[in-house]
């Protein structure tokens, strides 16, 4: 009962955080848009259904039922068509085309509805409160303030995590000593397995390795290429009574994983990947270290490099967990995840009697960092209706007039990116399928861990 409570309020922890980062996003471009004099008309977080909603000012605030995105909306968002012959002409040669008007009428009326999408809201004195009457530069800073919201929230959350909380590692205080060293990586003691040399050298647990070899350590990683095996160590430890020895050791060589990485390393077939390492006979406590600010800022960048090089290859990943959910083979856990798959690592993350309270919330933080780190990657994707769509419709209008001036040809105006509408629906369209996709494969073949 406690395990299904805990994995229930896990879920929860996250939704408001999902929520908080959609709501937060939102606020990106809002607070800028305000800032330039565009007139906002809605703020709203998730789609379908208003559940909540209040106005104040000119703004209406609210909460909808699908908690998959949110939005603002802006009068002007799109320029207003120009009389050419590419959107006014609804001729197929001399008398025209039936047919030609029926294609390319769809195609027109989805563009002029773009146009006039938040037309209702607009009122004496908002001539000049239209988004796309401002200077490039301002339409940018509101595109990309979504994304640098989430971007900075990320980088928080993980700065909490990995600074605030502190990183699960290894420490150099001997939890235990081994009897023997087990010529395998398992750790059963056969026969033939030499014996420990920590226990020969009289090595205890809770003695803290402070030395090896005249060298000082502070974490065990640094000591990796200290020890020297089948020769006579010098090793000094504080014990738990604060008496400072020197302990004598002679490592033996044994098969153990290799480390690459901070990972172990595997095999084309999955396997780790043994290599000869010097062994004491020892295992150590695990301790949780606070990083500085300055590798949390190093983690927050990688997260990023991460995140970005799933969504570069995004289509392989989707094929992947379509052919795992429909198929056969086992989901990959550094594959995408939904809304409903963040909710059940977290219920699970929550749920786990081995965690402390301590290290599940820093799991919980470190989950809504990575959802921060994915939205902004995400949304910088150069393609409508992303905000990334926008800020490459920007950089175009940039080197247009740049290349008009330099033609000493009149000012093109606006880039016109409502033409790019049925595009956009066609990326809507995959990005809903893409979703429901992978929400079914969370719903039906779950990551395991």
């Amino acid at each position: 009962m406690a395990e299904s409570l805990l994995y229930i309020l896990g879920t929860l922890v996250v939704a408001l955080g999902i929520g908080f980062s959609i709501g937060w996003h939102e606020l990106g471009h809002l607070i800028p848009a305000k800032l330039f004099g565009v007139k906002v008309p809605k703020y709203m977080i998730g789609f379908g259904p208003t559940l909540f909603s209040k106005k104040i000012g000119e703004t209406e605030y609210g909460i909808k039922l699908i908690p998959l995105g949110g939005y603002i909306s802006m009068i002007g968002m799109y320029p207003p068509s120009k009389a050419s012959t590419s959107e006014t002409s609804e001729t197929d040669g001399e008398n025209g085309s039936s047919s030609g008007r029926k294609k390319f009428g769809f195609f027109r009326a989805m563009i002029s509805a773009a146009r006039d999408a938040h037309s209702q809201y607009i009122e004496p004195g908002d001539e000049n409160r239209m988004f796309y009457q401002l200077p490039v530069w301002k339409r940018m800073i509101i595109m990309l303030g979504g994304p640098f919201m989430n971007l900075i929230l990320g980088t928080v959350l993980l700065t909490i995590a990995l600074s605030g909380i502190g990183i699960n590692q290894t420490s150099t205080t001997i939890d235990q000593v081994s009897a023997c060293v087990p010529v395998s990586s398992t750790s059963v003691c056969g026969p033939t397995d030499p014996p420990s040399p920590a226990l020969a050298a009289g090595l205890k647990s809770g003695d803290k390795i402070v030395e090896i070899n005249s060298v000082k350590i502070e974490t065990w990683a640094s000591s990796a290429n200290l020890l020297k095996p089948d020769v006579v160590n010098e090793i000094k430890v504080i014990t738990p009574a604060g008496d400072h020895l020197t302990r004598l050791v002679t490592p033996v060589t044994a098969q153990r994983p290799v480390i690459e990485n901070g990972t172990v390393k595997l095999d084309a077939k999955g396997n780790q990947v043994l290599g000869p390492r010097p062994v004491l006979g020892i295992i150590l406590a695990s301790e949780t270290k606070p990083a500085s600010i300055g590798d949390s800022l190093i983690a927050s960048g990688q997260s990023v490099v991460q995140v970005g090089q799933m969504i570069f290859n995004l289509p392989a990943q989707v094929a992947a967990v379509g052919q795992t959910t429909f198929g056969a083979g086992e989901r990959s856990a550094n594959g995408p995840v939904s809304v409903v798959g963040i909710g059940q690592i977290a219920g699970e993350v929550a749920s786990n009697q081995k965690a402390t309270l301590v290290q599940k919330l820093q799991s919980e933080l470190g989950i809504l960092a990575s959802l921060n780190f994915a939205l902004f990657a995400f949304n910088l994707v150069p393609l409508l209706p992303l905000d990334g769509g926008h800020v490459a419709g920007g950089v175009y209008e940039t080197l247009k007039k740049g290349f008009f001036r330099l033609m000493r040809k009149p000012d093109p105006g606006p880039a016109d990116t409502a033409l790019l509408m049925p595009l956009t629906y066609v990326v809507f369209i995959l990005m809903l399928a893409m979703s429901a996709l992978i929400i079914v494969a969370d719903l039906v073949n779950p990551i395991r861990f």
